[in-house]
């Protein structure tokens, strides 16, 4: 095992630090936090505390890594990102928009136009959150806009032509990215869940960027209420697992005897964790402990955090991007026709505008 930089052991929290000093932290860091852009899969049903254990995820990645974090836009789910020690950064596409309400501090938003201008909206210095579920009035514009955000990031990071985003003290090469992707169902459903065209196009998309980003620096770390529930080559590409209570995975030895030990050999099921642990599995199939789970703390951690977030609210507008208001619309759409003499034709508002006067005189009124 390689040995731990004081430097990053200064940037932990003391129970972080305590934890990542132990033999179970030791090989989750080893294993995972310190694997160059390592996937991970967080699976439990609903009421598993998925959530949370992405929260604890991204309060250990946010250290060395950017995190990036698409919402769910349900439950409140974003709001413990707020008292993590970082401003947080939402970005959402435009025209639509969402405003939090009762944080003390100070909130950046982002809006963007098209899919690749994310890349440029993310802050290195911040938690990113992409706010996008709830920006849209049709779903199949929302899949055609996720659909093409992850195309272009395939794309870019084949071709190394995004912009390079890590972290202010990361002097490597290629970005440092932590991708997570709550309840991922509703954006890569596995065959068991829809069959539904759009849907399927933005599974094979993701699938598909899954297995080329690990390149350039992109780790994605998508939850899901099952092991099926999302496509088998996405899968087959998040090496790392975290259990959660009463995850089962049936389809994959290794992970199997995780879920349903054989009691002869005395490791507790996943049937008997509580909501607030976990096993974490890493790409071989081992875990440290192999017996038994790990708990993991409530977010945020801090009473005081607690009784803030309490106040805190997620107003969403309601607006949508695929429907923009009239006065966004170019004025060039009311000559459509005209060709090359759309250069002669007088705006709406330069046309004279001719009323009649109560002495039934013809008034023009123009510029």
């Amino acid at each position: 095992m390689r040995g731990i930089n004081p430097a990053y052991l200064g940037k932990l929290e003391d129970s972080q630090k305590a934890f990542v000093l132990s033999g179970p932290g030791k090989f989750f860091a080893d294993t995972f936090l310190f694997m160059p852009a390592e996937h991970g899969y967080v699976i439990g049903p609903t009421g598993s505390g998925k959530t949370n254990k992405l929260h604890n995820l991204a309060n250990w990645l946010r250290h060395t890594e950017v995190i990036f974090w698409i919402s769910a836009s349900k439950d409140r789910d974003i709001l413990p990102l707020f008292f993590m020690g970082l401003p947080v950064n939402i970005i959402y596409p435009k025209y639509s928009g969402v405003e939090i309400t009762g944080f003390p501090g100070v909130v950046a938003y982002s809006p963007v136009n098209d899919p690749s201008d994310i890349f440029y909206a993310i802050k290195p210095d911040h938690i990113n959150i992409l706010e996008v579920r709830n920006a849209f009035w049709h779903e199949d514009n929302l899949l055609d806009f996720m659909i093409q955000f992850f195309h272009e990031l395939s794309e870019g990071c084949r071709r190394e032509t995004l912009p390079r985003i890590a972290p202010p003290d990361c002097h490597q090469r290629g970005s440092k990215i932590s991708m997570f992707l709550d309840e991922s169902q509703w954006l890569i459903p596995g065959l068991k869940v829809t069959n539904n065209p759009k849907r399927v196009k933005a599974r094979e998309e993701i699938a598909d960027c899954a297995t080329q980003i690990r390149t350039y620096g992109w780790r994605l770390i998508p939850s899901s209420q099952g092991f099926t529930n999302v496509a088998p080559i996405i899968r087959e590409n998040m090496p790392a697992v975290f259990l959660c209570v009463n995850a089962q995975v049936d389809d994959v030895p290794a992970l199997r005897k995780h879920c349903e030990p054989h009691p002869a050999i005395g490791w507790k099921p996943t049937s008997r964790y509580k909501r607030n642990e976990y096993k974490f599995v890493n790409r071989f199939g081992v875990a440290s402990p192999n017996d038994r789970p790990l708990p993991v703390p409530l977010y945020p951690k801090k009473q005081g955090d607690k009784e803030i977030m309490a106040g805190m609210n997620i107003k969403y507008a309601r607006r949508y991007h695929d429907q923009p208001p009239e006065e966004s619309e170019p004025e060039e759409e009311c000559f459509p026709e005209l060709g090359r003499f759309s250069a002669m034709a007088i705006p709406p508002e330069k046309s004279e505008v001719q009323t009649i006067s109560r002495f039934g005189q013809v008034i023009t009124d123009g510029y």
